[in-house]
């Protein structure tokens, strides 16, 4: 498949929402500590009421119930009062779909009559769904916050948020992603009879669904795989286009971080841009180094960034990376495969780290900054912000770790900063040992 879906909600409606509801004096989703909990996220496929027995007893069990949309009403309905509901569509007949939760878990971008009809409830929690802009549009914060990945639907978003709040084990429920009998949820939801439908083949099956659901089932493995490469166990109980999704996914196992990269570089369209390369010129211009000093290139991808520090400044430069075969052919600068999680044995003078730290799972970020640090007085770092799109090439997500400027500040506070700037898309810092 190759589906672009467009918001149903126009870009300029959708900033004006989050700048309003930003503006609320309610409190900001942020990331917590991975927990033993776990998380039961029951969307509003056909299946769901098929399902409702073992819901109840997960719930009975004192599992936590993320209920997504109307499946809050549904629950309701059948004696099992949801933990959260969780709510991402802008439009604003979405207050119809609110529900009895003990808290409501409501996307920056809804409309204001959604967090209007919640305003006597006690327990409401705004997110901020990572898209290009927001940061542009949030006010200024006395706190920590996370952005959530996802995309384009509740569904994935979901499992992004309850990564957040720190569960690692996820069970979806109603996850169809696809009609029964031209139904496309347990029950009534006026909102969506509207939405396009396709026809969806996979593993030699033909499913119908709205345009949304598809790319939602197109997007699932990369949401699924990334949680995974972050530690989650996630099950399934569903129906439909996910599930054969799902069927195909276990036909093409998750490959370790070392197999995945040496995959990735197999393909000569990951080699077409060298984030290194280009931002070369900065990094020399920026730390003023010579020809006297030693750079370690820490996940030196093609090579082309330290062969172009090395021609511009005449220094010696030694390169890292986790596959073996990451580099271009023709560079012949010192190479050695190490993973920057480990202890690593060089030494240098200055560190040259660029598109590398988002490739980092979450849980080993202060491992790498701290073994980088550990080989350098100072440190060049260049980090993207957004997720990854050529990961596809392999079904797996690349960038594990995507983080607003202040989050990747403060993992790297511990030591001095003498520069930082950002675009948006990329924050550049350099950062010195503490003397």
């Amino acid at each position: 498949m190759d589906i672009e879906i467009l918001c149903n909600t126009d870009d300029e409606a959708l900033f004006a929402n989050i700048e309003a509801n930003s503006g609320r004096d309610l409190p900001w989703v942020a990331e917590l500590p991975a927990h033993d909990g776990h998380a039961v996220l029951v969307g509003g496929g056909p299946s769901l009421a098929e399902h409702l027995p073992s819901i109840r007893k997960r719930h009975e069990l004192g599992q936590v119930i993320f209920a997504l949309n109307g499946a809050a009403q549904f629950l309701m309905g059948h004696g099992i009062r949801p933990n959260y509901q969780v709510i991402l569509d802008a439009r604003p007949s979405n207050v119809s779909l609110i529900g009895n939760a003990n808290a409501y878990l409501i996307a920056s971008q809804c409309d204001p009559s959604v967090f209007d009809a919640l305003a006597n409830r006690f327990a409401v929690r705004v997110w901020h769904p990572a898209m290009e802009d927001i940061e542009k549009h949030l006010p200024e914060y006395n706190g920590e916050f996370a952005m959530i990945g996802g995309g384009t639907t509740v569904g994935l978003s979901a499992m992004c948020l309850a990564y957040t709040l720190g569960y690692r084990k996820l069970h979806l429920f109603g996850y169809d992603s696809s009609h029964r009998q031209a139904i496309g949820h347990a029950y009534a939801q006026p909102q969506n009879v509207t939405e396009p439908i396709c026809k969806v083949t996979t593993g030699g099956k033909v499913f119908t669904a709205s345009l949304t659901m598809a790319r939602q089932a197109e997007l699932f493995p990369e949401v699924a795989n990334n949680l995974i490469d972050r530690g989650c166990i996630i099950t399934v109980d569903a129906d439909g286009l996910i599930m054969e999704v799902l069927r195909q996914m276990r036909k093409n196992p998750a490959l370790s971080e070392a197999d995945k990269y040496e995959a990735m570089w197999s393909h000569d369209a990951y080699r077409l841009w060298s984030p290194g390369e280009h931002a070369a010129d900065t990094f020399v211009n920026l730390t003023g180094i010579t020809n006297k000093e030693r750079v370690i290139d820490f996940g030196c991808g093609t090579g082309r960034g330290g062969d172009r520090i090395a021609q511009l400044v005449g220094c010696e430069v030694v390169q890292l990376d986790f596959a073996p075969n990451c580099r271009d052919v023709g560079i012949e600068l010192p190479f050695f495969v190490a993973d920057l999680a480990k202890p690593l044995v060089v030494q240098g003078d200055i560190g040259y780290c660029t598109d590398v730290m988002e490739h980092i799972p979450t849980h080993q970020v202060d491992d790498v900054i701290r073994n980088i640090m550990g080989c350098v007085k100072t440190c060049f770092f260049q980090i993207c912000l957004l997720p990854d799109h050529m990961g596809a090439l392999i079904g797996h997500s690349l960038h594990l770790s995507v983080y607003p400027v202040d989050w990747w500040r403060q993992k790297l506070c511990a030591y001095d900063i003498s520069f930082e700037s950002s675009d948006g898309e990329n924050a550049i810092f350099i950062v010195h040992q503490r003397t």
